[in-house]
């Protein structure tokens, strides 16, 4: 733990930043009508925004904010291709959906991948924790949903629309995290492209390209040191915002 308020994470070659090769993401199925029940998606693959692996749903928490703040638990049900939930919104505003998943921690050991840290694993060459994360920003009787406080995870991204860009922001424990490339993937783009690195205050600003519009789903992932007297290494922390305008 850094002694200055503000925590900055310290990218080295230990805990540098781990390629995202599949993305995970949460987003509505269809747009929201008003006392209509809405299927909620939580998608995985690397072809955002179709999903092409349903995660394990028993690790997955689902939770609807509304504009007023109330929080709505959501059961995720599990499907050979994503995991789905349902709300019913009532509040015009915009709506925040998000969803954790602990992972827990895993040993690799020359028997291969087992459960649990070194304390079960003593033979492990590494072990590891992981941690995923998702928010989406949702409109509903509004044009556009341009802007969401942080929902309290162990790790999500924030975003605010202003002056044709997204100011995105990352948070840990609800401090910013620093020096952590952030991906884009656009609706229909082949692949994601990098929109920068989070400064100091664990933000940077993305425009998008000249006519194009949203959905778009931002992504950050990277390797933190476990906590001090931790059975493993280091956290796999992954995270992605949802948002469209």
């Amino acid at each position: 733990m850094l002694a200055r308020p503000v925590r900055i994470l310290l990218l080295s070659a230990g805990l540098a930043l781990t390629a995202v090769g599949h993305y995970t993401w949460v987003a509505p199925v269809a747009p929201l009508e008003a006392g209509k029940p809405a299927t909620i998606r939580i998608g995985h693959g690397h072809k955002f925004p179709q999903s092409e692996e349903g995660i394990n749903a028993r690790q997955a928490e689902l939770v609807a904010v509304a504009p007023s703040g109330a929080r709505t638990s959501l059961p995720a049900a599990a499907g050979p291709t994503e995991v789905t939930a349902t709300f019913t919104p009532r509040e015009k505003g915009t709506y925040r959906i998000g969803f954790t998943q602990d992972r827990g921690v895993s040993s690799r050991t020359p028997k291969g991948v087992k459960p649990g840290g070194r304390d079960r694993n003593p033979d492990a060459t590494q072990a590891y924790r992981t941690f995923r994360s998702a928010v989406a920003y949702v409109a509903f009787g509004t044009a556009a949903a341009t802007a969401g406080k942080p929902l309290g995870f162990e790790l999500e991204l924030t975003g605010e629309w202003a002056q044709g860009a997204w100011q995105v922001r990352l948070l840990k424990h609800q401090q910013p995290v620093a020096g952590v490339p952030v991906e884009v993937f656009l609706s229909g783009a082949a692949k994601a492209v990098e929109a920068g690195k989070t400064n100091p205050d664990g933000k940077l600003s993305y425009s998008p390209p000249s006519g194009v519009k949203g959905p778009a789903m931002f992504s950050a992932a990277f390797r933190d040191a476990a906590p001090a007297g931790a059975a493993y290494d280091h956290v796999n922390y992954e995270t992605s915002l949802y948002v469209s305008w």
